[in-house]
């Protein structure tokens, strides 16, 4: 926090009284101006009056949950970047998963030690001003609201993120996307083929934020760079990613049918990525795996490759 800044204004919301203080005061001892709200509908209009910088929500609550206010709140505010930051007692990869499908930024069980909860809070606010700086950038800018990069450049950005996931403690994500049967539309058509991946780059650019980092690694496909995203985060915009193409009919030259893409994921922390270049050689792995297991697959490269296809 720069000297004479106002500090960020934090909106608790827990229905039981006890596990809220406990949020309030470590967080006001952190140096945050702290909001209280009781239930889901509570935060909708204690939000309208406030504008909250970021918002600790618990998941089950009365009237509506926590779960059910995020996602009114990201389909209202959908134009910024509004941090929210859920906590729960259930604590297993599917319910993270299902927090962050809901549109929570982070994820964080019951129960937690206040260290890490004011860790995450720093983390999602520096995410903010991030994004709220590109945001300024934008608005002297015209065109597409993510650039896509040339491959030469993505080792120089994946140091700098890499270096600063390390430094603050955060986590980082990187994503390879491929699409399927790509020599075989080639063979039919460049054009064709050319098109289908300018496709495949519309669906990206369209479900990830503006921190994130797109870079077309070759014809086929592209590296995209997830800041601050842990693994089920990564693991939801890999499936965002793979549904939106699936709705792709392919040419009739082609054969017709649905589009596919192979996505390969790699992540930091992980006691298998110590450095830049496992980060790069693990999503690589990933996706190959992917591809060696008949394509069309999500591959989370974790100690050994693990497919996943989502439910269509």
């Amino acid at each position: 926090m720069s000297a004479g800044a106002h500090p960020p204004r934090i909106l608790v919301a827990d229905d039981s009284e006890a596990e809220r203080s406990v949020a309030c005061s470590t967080l006001r001892a952190a140096g945050y101006t702290i909001i209280e709200a009781v239930d889901g509908q509570h935060v909708l209009e204690v939000f309208g009056r406030e504008r909250p910088d970021l918002i600790v929500m618990d998941v089950m609550m009365p009237r509506m949950t926590g779960l059910e206010t995020c996602r009114i709140l990201k389909a209202q505010h959908s134009a910024a970047y509004l941090p929210i930051l859920m906590l729960s007692s259930r604590n297993t990869v599917g319910a993270r998963v299902e927090g962050l499908r809901n549109g929570a930024d982070d994820y964080l069980g019951k129960p937690y030690d206040p260290a890490e909860l004011c860790a995450r809070v720093e983390a999602l606010l520096r995410t903010s001003g991030v994004v709220a700086a590109g945001l300024s950038a934008d608005t002297t800018t015209s065109g597409s609201s993510l650039s896509i990069r040339d491959a030469s450049e993505f080792r120089a950005r994946l140091d700098e993120e890499f270096d600063r996931a390390e430094r603050y403690a955060d986590p980082l994500a990187c994503l390879r996307i491929e699409a399927d049967a790509y020599e075989a539309w080639n063979a039919v058509g460049e054009s064709l083929a050319d098109e289908l991946v300018e496709q495949l780059q519309d669906v990206i650019v369209a479900k990830v934020r503006k921190i994130d980092i797109l870079f077309r690694a070759d014809p086929r496909g592209f590296l995209l760079v997830l800041p601050n995203t842990h693994f089920p985060g990564a693991l939801t915009v890999a499936e965002r990613i793979w549904r939106s193409f699936r709705r792709i009919r392919l040419p009739d030259a082609l054969g017709g049918g649905q589009a596919s893409a192979s996505i390969g994921i790699s992540f930091f922390p992980n006691r298998d990525t110590r450095s830049p270049r496992d980060l790069e050689e693990l999503v690589e792995s990933a996706l190959e795996y992917a591809r060696q297991n008949g394509g069309g697959k999500i591959c989370l490269f974790q100690h050994q490759g693990y497919l996943y296809v989502p439910e269509s």
